[in-house]
């Protein structure tokens, strides 16, 4: 603790009592198994899951778009290689 001249007109008894309050207070425990905790992380299990899912669709439905440009360009070189 740093001294300077407001400590030394301080009441250090307050803080000493302050500090048994807060000793001998009881908080109520925080329960993470209460339905709501629970339903929280399902929420976010759920979204989180979706997110994924999304993510992989995306990538097949670019798979098969870039197949799809890539076979439209053979064919469209094809054609007009024989002309």
């Amino acid at each position: 603790m740093f001294f300077n001249r407001d400590t030394q007109a301080h009441d250090f008894s307050a803080d000493s009592a302050y500090r048994a309050y807060l000793i001998s207070r009881n908080d109520a425990p925080i329960v993470h198994h209460s339905g709501d905790i629970q339903w929280k992380r399902l929420r976010v299990s759920i979204r989180q899951t979706w997110k994924h899912i999304r993510s992989a669709v995306a990538a097949v439905h670019m798979a098969v778009v870039a197949d799809k440009m890539r076979r439209a360009r053979h064919e469209l070189a094809r054609v007009s290689r024989n002309k």
